[in-house]
């Protein structure tokens, strides 16, 4: 073949892979508007740290400490606790549970009785390949009617408890009723908790002062009782449990946040979570958490997360129900599926959060949370 030939013949190849990659960052761009700019952002509204009220700043250099730090934080803004149970039933097959309280004060003084500015929200969410249960408790602080305490560990709202008998929330008893659900679930965890960040100082944007204070219980075992529809299970899983504090879960401008918890082998997990920006760049960081206590922190240089085409949901938003997480150190490919579409929650803090499994390097069970779309 002749020269000519040959350098035509790569100028043609070369034309082609540009014109691809062109076409693949229009595409990724296009699906990325359509996502962001669909609903309305509740999460931002609810997120963002007050203008009128001055609740402590979230600062470096403040070590956690336990068990003081496994209590309320009420000089903070905001506060979440979340439990996400991956688990099988007695026939094997799979489904997923998540436990999540928040806490939401309007105001920094401290004023009791009906007029305690603390908001409690709490949320129980069982999903199987066939449907999801969900039902969300709504009370104020000061009042009785929910709230945290360590002397011995109980979080509660109505008649839904989180209880020990230390000041640990292990191990513990976790109890929920509902119209349509219950549960009974025997909670412990043999790991220590491990703080997120740098010593549980956790930042959300590189330039934006935004972050929280957030520690994990890695490796929770889970087993107990569950009811759906007056139909009786008897479950056992692995979960996780955190615990994240902050005046301010987003700046202003965040949209909200994608986060992942997988389920690698029986010794190690994988978090990785991002927060999307109106104008900048996602601020993306994670951890390789080990049942020994060791982990690993990892930032955007160490991890990609790609999202696949968008699916419109029965609600007409539209979110990225399936990702391409890499973290080439450690050789990670894995992308998600979700178990269930019709995943998200209309309740009074709405965001899509159920049960993933992986395909690539592992195929491991997980849990994903979008919000703010």
């Amino acid at each position: 073949m002749e020269q000519k030939d040959v350098k035509k013949i790569s100028l043609t190849i070369s034309l082609l892979m540009c014109v691809c990659i062109v076409g693949a960052a229009l595409a990724y761009y296009i699906n990325w508007k359509e996502v962001d700019t669909v609903g309305d952002n509740e999460i931002n509204s609810i997120f963002s740290p007050s203008s009128h009220a001055f609740f402590d700043p979230v600062l470096p250099g403040a070590p956690l400490s336990f068990p003081k730090d496994f209590g309320e934080h009420t000089s903070f803004q905001h506060e979440k606790w979340m439990m996400t149970v991956n688990a099988v039933d007695q026939e094997g097959n799979s489904l997923g549970i998540q436990w999540t309280m928040f806490r939401v004060s309007n105001d920094d003084r401290e004023t009791k009785g009906w007029l305690d500015p603390r908001l409690y929200v709490a949320k129980v969410i069982i999903t199987t390949k066939n449907g999801k249960w969900v039902d969300e408790r709504l009370a104020r602080g000061g009042i009785g009617q929910a709230g945290i305490s360590q002397s011995p560990y109980r979080v509660w709202i109505d008649n839904w408890h989180w209880r020990s008998l230390g000041q640990d929330p292990f191990p513990g008893i976790l109890s929920a009723d509902s119209d349509h659900f219950s549960l009974k679930l025997s909670i412990n965890a043999n790991d220590k908790p491990v703080p997120l960040g740098n010593g549980g100082y956790s930042k959300k944007h590189d330039l934006i002062p935004v972050a929280s204070h957030e520690y994990i219980f890695p490796f929770v075992n889970v087993r107990g009782n569950i009811t759906l529809d007056n139909k009786a299970y008897t479950i056992s899983g692995k979960a996780i449990l955190e615990h994240e504090w902050a005046s301010g879960f987003l700046d202003e401008d965040q949209q909200g946040w994608d986060w992942f918890i997988l389920n690698l082998t029986q010794e190690s997990k994988l978090l990785v979570a991002q927060y999307r920006h109106k104008e900048q760049a996602p601020y993306l960081y994670g951890a390789l958490l080990y049942n020994n206590g060791d982990y690993v922190s990892l930032s955007g240089d160490d991890v990609t997360l790609q999202t696949l085409p968008a699916r419109k949901l029965k609600n007409g938003r539209k979110l990225p129900l399936q990702w391409i997480i890499n973290v080439p150190e450690y050789r990670l490919n894995l992308t998600t599926q979700v178990m269930r579409n019709e995943q998200w929650l209309d309740t009074l803090i709405p965001y899509w959060q159920g049960p993933i499994t992986t395909t690539g390097s592992h195929q491991v069970t997980g849990f994903m949370q979008l919000t703010g779309y």
